[in-house]
């Protein structure tokens, strides 16, 4: 292995890194496989390809999933581990890739079935990396175009078509450089304006609808960290800052108040809970969604789930339990026994997945709730959103993992309100809280760590 290759193939997995939020370089997505097409036509083992494509593929997930080394949530030992996985094991969808590719080199495809099935391979890799218990939706290529709002709208039309046409871009101006035929740098420019034009025209089509509807929303970010929330001697103090925030809310008259992913630590759920009881006459003509554990026996069996509570004044509840829990966070989805014996994830695995995709009626409006990871998965919302729901509420508590995640996480809730096309409101312990349209326009955008209520008037179709 060379040190030119080997540099190529960092380059690579760099490129891709940058362009993921927070750095929001998405332009670097459109030309990150270069370099690797560059080695791949080298005169070189395919061993030593598979290495360097498994090389930038570790790469790119160092930079984009930095923050789980970062999770103060659990020991120091385990957040490493998890991270280093995470690395290890989605670069080997690379693999997979580069065999696919010499695959089509030895069948001698042309160039013009290679440059249609080239992005439609690294599609499919990434819907087969988006199945079973280890499903990575966080690392899908869309989410590197959320920073340009006419270029993403295309997945409105199709989820996956942002990540085709990045691929696709790559390709061109890879067959520019080698081939140095000026048709492929017209076609890449060609290709771009298209994308934006049509983005435009959606975006104009969107802010020409004819609103029937509005919903006052009203956004508390408490920032109780994990330390402060759980501690006894804290209880009285959280308690007055939920409480602030729910009186200054309460001033704009809103139609629902949203709190962030576990925002209380009571187990409102129960039929006798004296304090949600009380929470309910505190909010007089307002809906209230929060994050609460809950607890109950199913089979005679205790189940934990991690859930979202939606409250109404006239003492009607209901509740929505976290469906896409987190791999060796909130669930160990493989050799749970093992690993509970060296004591490593005594405290891990403890919740049950939920089952159900809940709409919850605010006057006229119906409405969904996804609670953290959640959000990052298309087919949970777009479930929510066959079932009727209008708007969807994000519930989630980033505080465990550093400054860079939250990033990421307010833009799956940019994503999810394009593609499908309702507004999302997400409300986050430490920020980032916020409203999206499904034009991309953000009507509100928390900074981190800001203790405040964030309220808007929000039109629906």
């Amino acid at each position: 292995m060379t040190k030119k290759n080997l540099m190529f193939s960092l380059i690579s997995g760099l490129m891709l890194g940058l362009s993921f939020p927070p750095f929001h370089l998405g332009f670097l997505a459109w030309i990150f496989l270069i370099p690797l097409f560059q080695i791949f036509n080298k005169a070189i083992k395919l061993s030593e390809k598979i290495i360097l494509f498994y090389i930038a593929g570790f790469t790119s997930y160092a930079i984009i999933t930095h923050w789980v080394a970062l999770n103060s949530g659990t020991s120091v030992q385990v957040a490493i581990i998890s991270y280093l996985a995470i690395c290890i094991f989605y670069s080997f969808y690379w693999v997979l890739f580069c065999l696919i590719l010499h695959t089509f080199e030895k069948r001698k495809l042309s160039y013009k079935i290679q440059l249609l099935l080239i992005p439609f391979v690294w599609v499919f890799i990434e819907n087969l990396r988006d199945i079973g218990p280890l499903a990575a939706p966080w690392l899908n290529f869309s989410l590197t175009q959320t920073g340009y709002n006419r270029l993403i709208q295309v997945v409105s039309l199709h989820e996956d078509l942002s990540s085709y046409i990045i691929i696709l871009l790559n390709v061109l101006v890879y067959r520019f450089i080698s081939l140095k035929q000026k048709k492929y740098i017209y076609s890449f420019i060609s290709l771009l304006l298209i994308n934006a034009l049509v983005g435009q025209i959606l975006i104009a089509n969107y802010n020409s609808t004819n609103f029937q509807k509005q919903i006052n929303v009203s956004i508390g970010q408490p920032v109780i960290y994990p330390d402060e929330k759980w501690n006894p001697q804290l209880k009285n103090r959280n308690a007055n800052i939920m409480n602030d925030l729910l009186e200054k809310s309460l001033e704009s008259n809103p139609d629902v108040i949203v709190w962030p992913e576990a925002a209380l630590t009571s187990f409102l759920a129960v039929s006798n809970s004296r304090e949600r009881i009380k929470l309910q006459k505190k909010i007089t003509d307002s809906a209230l969604i929060t994050g609460i554990p809950q607890r109950m026996y199913l089979n005679n069996e205790l189940k934990v789930y991690n859930s979202a509570i939606f409250l109404r004044p006239d003492g009607f509840y209901d509740t929505y339990q976290k469906i896409f829990l987190v791999p060796f966070a909130e669930y160990v989805p493989f050799f749970k026994k093992w690993l509970s014996k060296i004591n490593q994830f005594d405290d891990m695995g403890s919740f049950t997945a939920g089952e159900n995709y809940n709409i919850f009626q605010i006057g006229d409006i119906k409405s969904s709730i996804l609670i953290c990871y959640d959000s990052s998965s298309f087919k949970i919302a777009k479930k929510m959103v066959d079932k009727g729901a209008e708007i969807i509420f994000v519930i989630t508590n980033d505080s465990y993992v550093g400054k860079a995640m939250p990033y990421q996480h307010f833009e799956h809730a940019k994503l999810r309100s394009i593609e499908l096309g309702v507004p999302v409101v997400q409300s986050a312990n430490n920020g980032i809280s916020g409203i999206i349209l499904p034009s991309g326009e953000v009507l509100i955008k928390s900074e981190i760590d800001e203790r405040n209520v964030y309220n808007k008037i929000i039109k629906l179709k």
